[in-house]
């Protein structure tokens, strides 16, 4: 069973009245809808909602398909700039896990940081997950 859209972060009460309106529940129902940057764009002019927010929410809805990667840690990796899967995917295991450790020793985001294992765990799963997010050209460069 999908993740409910509730469960994501910070969902704006009008942004989630406005997916539900179109049927939108679950983060795969909004991946099927919106991960394509063109149909964001136009399910964000219909629903009239900020298309940063929505594209905030697909990203979110995107880390959600990686077993283990929750609430925290996905703030964690936003913040590290590791925004979706497909850019998950291109990490060093290594390197994300030391990362990850000082952000939060810095922040104090989680009650612990991942283990090397945990991090390891979810770059495999990206790199064997199909990337799902699309961005216009001038944004791809920029969330890389």
């Amino acid at each position: 069973m999908s993740l409910p859209i509730t469960k994501l972060r910070q969902v704006p009460p009008r942004l989630r009245a406005a997916l539900k309106v179109r049927r939108i529940n679950t983060c795969d129902q909004l991946l099927a809808a919106a991960s394509r940057f063109e149909d964001r764009a136009v399910l964000a002019h219909a629903a009239r909602i900020d298309p940063d927010q929505l594209t905030d929410l697909v990203r979110q809805a995107d880390l959600a398909r990686v077993k283990g990667v929750g609430w925290a840690f996905g703030l964690m990796l936003e913040a590290l700039g590791v925004g979706d899967v497909a850019i998950l995917a291109q990490q060093e295991p290594g390197r994300l896990h030391e990362r990850l450790h000082r952000y939060n020793a810095t922040h104090r985001l989680a009650r612990r940081a991942p283990t090397a294992d945990e991090v390891a765990g979810w770059i495999g799963q990206a790199r064997q997950l199909p990337v799902r997010v699309t961005y216009p050209p001038q944004q791809r460069e920029a969330s890389r």
